[in-house]
């Protein structure tokens, strides 16, 4: 429920609007009144109510004095004002500080309600926003710990002797996914942690993130009493946290920790080091400061997958088909539901950076329905479904002629155009006839083309609804030929992928402003 605060040194007028009001229906709770603004002062610390109603003219600490202290603590409260007409000056000022509700004394039950309205009103979107953004950061943190996950595992199964060349062969498969070349990191090393006060330690991390930096993802990583943190640069000055690390103790800790930092210039720069420096170790401890995850060295098994992974998409069908059946009696092996989503994810990125048929857009919708396994065998049976199609894809795509390839190639091209038609492109494109091109594409794609065009224009439009906020949906319909019936788009998106335009935004967490 909502909680409000009444502020007035006239105690007629708080009490009255106290119960002038039915404050329940419309479900605001009534914490309190205040009598001046040293009083709203301590409440509003002690009690945190999400709308204050105040005079602004109060001997002692006035109410554009609160709203400016309030300002500072918690930018989220909302004012509203009761002001005389001699005072609108003093109104004026406290816009500056958010305010955008003001009513001039006397005023009504009637313009009371309707600012409380509008103000829930804007509560209910910012703790929509809020909930979304929250999903978003929780994704963007569970997709960059599977990357690292897995570049972790594939250097520990790699025998390359040219770590830097093993290495940036194994960028290139993520380079889809993190950006490895321009964008700069900070890494801490803090020596001498023992492994008892590792949770406490990333626990107490975390708290100083959402403190000062709730933007930026930190990343851990913890082997033989050194625990690494690494994260994008935010700061030229990072002499907070460098205090906060140097301040670490723990009772029973036997050495005290020492702190040690650098930076890089970009995320290659720094694995390259850092994976040099972990691999030799039998245990590495990977968090994103939600959770610890082991990484053995189960290095038959990773190599194995790995092998797999890359003969399936051979030329050689007969080969592939084996390596396919291979890595499913592999997985299908493992009991450790944690080590079996890690090389999951690791078969279907690897598939993503192969296949032309399969976006990254695809790749991360499915490690969403992974991660939500709570068994072997239902991300077992994920996986089954979507390397069928995968593989099926890939081998039967080679087989296709010239003739329906040119067909793609232009349907790439002119996604946007919503007059698009066989008939258009056999007659102008090809100067064919379109009887003879529609049975020849169906024959080599198994599909008639308007299905193919449906789901080439689904496909990017999730590429696009990817990057993009819910304001833009209508600019997405355009960009995939469906700009003269925005509405037809939205139900088609929705037959086809089971969610509306705006909720595929809110699940895939891209909701950029």
């Amino acid at each position: 429920m909502i909680k409000l605060l009444i502020v007035d040194d006239e105690r007629i007028i708080r009490e009255t609007i106290s119960t002038l009001i039915d404050w329940d229906s419309l479900g605001i709770h009534l914490i309190g009144l205040a009598q001046n603004g040293f009083e709203a002062y301590n409440i509003i610390l002690d009690e945190s109510p999400d709308i204050v109603l105040t005079d602004i003219k109060m001997p002692g600490l006035t109410g554009l004095e609160l709203i400016q202290k309030i300002y500072e603590i918690n930018k989220k409260t909302q004012f509203i004002i009761l002001s005389g007409y001699g005072e609108f000056e003093y109104a004026k000022t406290a816009m500056e500080y958010g305010v955008r509700h003001y009513l001039l004394k006397p005023c009504n039950e009637e313009q009371i309600i309707r600012s409380i309205n509008e103000i829930l009103a804007k509560i209910s979107k910012q703790t929509a926003f809020e909930k979304i953004e929250e999903e978003k950061k929780h994704l963007l943190s569970n997709m960059y710990r599977n990357y690292l996950l897995n570049i972790i595992n594939d250097s520990l199964v790699s025998d390359c002797t040219d770590k830097e060349a093993m290495y940036q062969s194994i960028y290139k498969r993520y380079s889809k996914f993190l950006d490895f070349n321009y964008s700069p990191y900070k890494i801490f090393y803090i020596y001498y942690l023992e492994i008892d006060y590792l949770n406490e330690t990333i626990n107490k991390l975390e708290s100083f993130r959402q403190n000062y930096s709730p933007g930026i993802l930190f990343s851990y990583i913890y082997v033989q009493n050194t625990l690494i943190l690494f994260f994008n640069s935010y700061t030229t000055n990072y002499d907070e946290l460098i205090s906060f690390l140097q301040e670490l103790s723990f009772i029973n800790q036997k050495v005290e920790v020492t702190i040690k930092h650098t930076s890089f210039k970009n995320l290659s720069d720094l694995l390259n080091q850092l994976l040099f420096k972990i691999t030799r170790y039998e245990i590495i401890y990977y968090s994103d400061g939600a959770s610890i995850t082991t990484i053995c060295n189960y290095k038959n098994i990773i190599s194995d997958v790995k092998v797999c992974s890359v003969k399936i998409f051979y030329d050689n069908k007969e080969e592939a088909e084996i390596a396919y059946s291979s890595i499913l009696k592999i997985l299908a092996s493992v009991t450790d539901i944690n080590l079996l989503k890690q090389l999951i994810s690791s078969v279907i990125i690897y598939s993503a950076s192969k296949s032309m048929l399969y976006s990254s857009i695809s790749a991360t919708e499915f490690m969403i329905k992974v991660g939500k396994s709570e068994s072997c065998e239902d991300a077992l049976n994920l996986l089954t479904s979507e390397l069928k199609k995968i593989f099926t894809d890939y081998h039967c795509s080679e087989i296709i002629d010239t003739l329906s390839l040119k067909i793609m190639d232009y349907v790439e091209e002119h996604i946007s155009d919503s007059g698009m038609s066989l008939k258009s492109i056999a007659e102008n494109y090809l100067y064919m006839n379109e009887d003879y091109v529609s049975k020849k594409f169906l024959k080599e794609t198994s599909q008639k083309f308007s299905n193919y065009l449906t789901g080439i224009r689904i496909k990017k439009a999730k590429e696009l609804l990817a990057n993009i906020n819910p304001g833009k949906i209508q600019y997405v319909a355009e960009m995939v030929g469906y700009g003269n019936n925005p509405q037809y788009f939205s139900l088609l998106f929705k037959k086809n992928t089971g969610y509306s335009p705006s909720a595929y935004i809110k699940l895939i967490g891209n909701n950029n402003e």
